[in-house]
């Protein structure tokens, strides 16, 4: 099970989800938005008003290495130094689901809508390769064992 914690909106702000929140996706663009309260209903409402259809597509998906970043950052930290929010999106072990434009990278979803959606405690297979595991960094070449490693144990 995943937790669904941190959404980064675009231009910056952050917002804190507390309710589960299940995405649909197929053929790379999410056609269902499910769950209960006021949370999945922002995150309707939040694509649903750019009326733009690409605004559903799935941009990328990546996972954090960054053991020195912190789950919690944003809940511990005061607001003027909290950035981006890229603690949330990077921290050592989190899978990160991100919709909206990808040209970036060379994709061709052009859309102003964005949404970061840094993940904790998920798997996440690659071409095959297990690379994420309950939160946990699988491929050794990626690994970093200790303390400063805020994986899922």
């Amino acid at each position: 099970m995943c937790l669904y914690f941190y959404i980064h909106i675009h231009a910056g702000t952050c917002i804190c989800m507390g309710e589960p929140i299940t995405l649909t996706i197929e053929k790379g663009y999410i056609t269902n938005i499910d769950g209960e309260g006021a949370d999945v209903q922002s995150v309707r409402d939040y694509i649903a008003n750019w009326s733009d259809p690409n605004a559903y597509a799935v941009s990328h998906i990546g996972w954090g290495l960054n053991e020195l970043a912190r789950w919690d950052y944003l809940q511990t930290t005061e607001p003027e130094m909290q950035g981006f929010g890229m603690d949330a999106r990077s921290f050592y072990g989190n899978v990160l689901f991100s919709t909206g434009p990808n040209v970036e990278l060379g994709g061709t979803n052009n859309t102003p809508c964005h949404l970061d959606i840094p993940l904790k405690g998920c798997t996440l297979w690659l071409d095959g390769e297990l690379i994420v595991e309950q939160g946990n960094i699988v491929p050794n070449d990626m690994r970093v064992d200790g303390e400063m490693a805020q994986g899922v144990s």
